[in-house]
């Protein structure tokens, strides 16, 4: 029998309620790794399974559906599961892969994604709400009576562990049991996050159970089924709008006008994600308020996701496609007229590129009508100015088209509004103050309750003067490193004009380690190197013969010097710089080559390099003596022609 390591901890999958159970598993989980150790475990292959297990197993796939929800902030907070059961197009989960309130999203294995319509029935206690979809549902798994199973029974689930969606894994039921008041299953099986509201199945392809605890490792409690039954007798329908809580617009001041995509509202904000099911993915929600008359002004703070996005005003609008349109698209500013759904009923009136328009910022825009005039300004500066006559008053609001999100913020109309943006002359008095901080120390009180009194507009200013500041710093930041890489240039010519007697093979290394590391001095290392070679001239002292002078300077480089082949870390950047490779005394062949073949010339030992492929390796010529090769990295061990070969896994000459 396999061994088992008994682990514990906290209930997974969010379950509420379900704390402290440690103790009362205990003594059932020896006999519940007995029961596991006798099967095949993890998940099942339909092509190893039998006939009527594949079956099973098909059959209970098609009815499982993967369930996303949504945190406070709109974004995902968890992958669950559910299935569908009987034919009114009824989906069970647990209550915590949904949450109260709080948007969510329902995919078929096929990758059809079905909308909520009704909340039929939730039990927060026992951790299960069932859901009403639109459309066509999958057919429903039938309900079996979970007062008649029996321990080790076989039984089987499908849900989405880890976001694996469609996953099979295979167990036994390993007690029946309470968990602080409530009636629970407790399985043996492979259960992960993900597999939260999967239905527990028996042989037979009646649903059992509904995963809702891993507990430790291969174990877990499912919600039996009769709890089910007795929430499904009891049916409590809330529609979905109303279900929907967290982040949903004020209906008072705003109205979703096109299908598709999600508005919702959070700390003043607006937020537009998903894309509409027209052309482009439009979106447009509307303000309840009424253009007032044929002179006014409607404005907003606007923040693209991505500039790829698209997303701003809406105005004279008679309903979801007859509107004006202007908003930030890839970086420039556009107006558009919409007189209806199709591509071929737009038509851009005007597109230009915009200086002041702030890419990834909030960027305030605003329009102008007056008649027929149309007057469109970003950030308090005007871009587009002309007449058009298709359309009438209406309404006004907001869009987004294509897939990014976007963000709004400060949505007025009116027939005249104050400016987001400080006159000319106030922005220079308060660039003045702003030049007058010490960067060493606070600003004083006095600067800073005189820019409070240009009021809000202010905040944007001193942002934008923040930035330039920022890029004029990036400018000067990347002017010093074309300097330092002309001095390493200007060096390295120097270095490199030397006549080869006198060339420093080292130096120029340094050279370019120092190109990625300015702070680097090489000169410490080049005087570090020449003791070395002082030290290696005074043990080859009275040794004449090549050999003997090579053994010398093998010994000194491997015993006394330490140098080795970095074959732990081989891909460490630390191998390419030499300065790291002499403090280190580890590299890569060709750094220590370089080591090696420098201290070789100083000491007048003749050592050539040689690059094969894959490897680097250096030969030693004694005038009129034979050649060797020597592998540096492997300890300076003598090798043939076909060793290197081997090194390079090429054919060498």
């Amino acid at each position: 029998m396999p061994s088992y390591k008994l682990f514990f901890r906290s209930p997974c999958l969010n379950a509420p309620g379900i704390m402290n159970i440690e103790n009362q598993i205990f003594r059932s989980c020896l006999s519940a790794l007995v029961l596991l150790s006798t099967l095949e475990g993890g998940v099942s292959s339909a092509q190893d399974a039998p006939a009527a297990i594949e079956s099973l197993i098909r059959q209970t796939r098609q009815s499982v559906a993967a369930i996303t929800s949504s945190g406070r902030d709109g974004g995902t907070s968890g992958v669950g599961s559910g299935f569908f059961v009987g034919s009114e197009g009824y989906l069970v989960t647990n209550f915590h892969v949904t949450g109260e309130g709080r948007p969510f999203t329902i995919t078929l294995p096929g990758g059809k994604k079905l909308k909520p319509r009704e909340i039929i029935a939730v039990d927060r206690e026992a951790d299960l709400i069932v859901v009403k979809v639109e459309g066509k549902a999958p057919e429903g798994l039938k309900l079996g009576d979970s007062s008649m199973i029996r321990t080790g029974q076989e039984v089987l689930t499908v849900g989405n562990p880890l976001g694996l969606n469609n996953s099979v894994a295979r167990g036994v039921i390993a007690e029946e049991r309470q968990l602080e008041g409530r009636d629970m299953i407790q399985v043996a099986m492979p259960i992960e996050p993900g597999n939260s509201g999967s239905p527990l199945v028996d042989e037979g392809g009646r649903v059992i159970g509904i995963i809702a605890i891993k507990s430790a490792q291969s174990l877990g409690f499912a919600i039996p089924s009769n709890t089910l039954k007795r929430l499904l007798a009891n049916p409590d329908p809330m529609g979905i709008k109303r279900w929907l809580r967290i982040g949903s617009l004020d209906k008072r001041v705003w109205e979703v006008a096109t299908p598709g995509g999600s508005w919702r509202q959070r700390a003043g904000r607006l937020i537009s994600s998903g894309t509409g099911t027209g052309f482009g993915g439009r979106m447009v929600c509307l303000s309840t308020a009424k253009e007032p008359g044929e002179t006014f002004e409607v404005s907003v703070d606007v923040k693209l996701e991505d500039e790829a996005g698209a997303a701003g005003l809406v105005f004279h609008s008679s309903g979801s496609d007859r509107h004006y349109g202007f908003y930030p698209t890839n970086g420039a500013l556009r107006l558009t007229r919409f007189l209806g759904p199709t591509l071929f009923e737009w038509t851009v009136l005007a597109t230009v590129p915009c200086p002041e328009y702030q890419p990834g910022e909030w960027n305030n825009i605003r329009v102008k009508i007056q008649a027929h005039e149309i007057t469109c300004s970003v950030n308090g500066t005007e871009v587009i100015s002309l007449e058009d006559q298709k359309l009438g008053t209406g309404r006004a609001g907001l869009c987004k088209f294509r897939t990014p999100s976007a963000e709004f913020r400060r949505f007025k109309i009116g027939k005249e509004l104050p400016s987001p943006v400080l006159a000319a002359g106030d922005r220079e008095k308060v660039r003045k103050l702003a030049s007058e901080i010490d960067p060493r120390s606070p600003p004083s009180p006095e600067i800073v309750e005189s820019l409070a009194g240009y009021g809000a507009p202010v905040i944007r200013e001193l942002k934008a003067r923040s930035r330039e500041l920022e890029k004029e710093a990036f400018r000067i930041k990347h002017l010093s490193t074309l300097v330092h890489q002309r001095l390493i240039e200007k060096s390295l010519a120097l270095v490199l004009g030397k006549p080869d007697d006198d060339f420093n093979l080292v130096h120029a290394a340094l050279l370019l380690s120092k190109a990625d590391n300015p702070d680097l001095e090489t000169e410490p290392y080049l005087r570090l190197l020449d003791r070395f070679a002082e030290e290696l001239k005074d043990r080859l002292d009275g040794v004449s013969a090549p050999g003997e002078r090579l053994e010398g300077l093998i010994s000194y480089f491997n015993s006394d010097l330490g140098f080795r082949g970095s074959r732990m870390e081989y891909y460490s950047k630390a191998n390419s710089f030499l300065n790291e490779v002499i403090d280190d005394r580890e590299g890569l062949p060709i750094s220590l080559a370089v080591l090696f073949i420098e201290l070789a010339r100083k000491a007048n030992i003749a050592i050539e390099g040689i690059g094969v492929p894959r490897h680097f390796i250096v030969r030693h010529k004694p005038p009129g003596g034979k050649a060797s090769l020597i592998d540096v990295f492997d300890k300076c061990k003598m090798i043939t022609l076909e060793d290197a070969a081997k090194l390079s896994g090429a054919r060498l000459a």
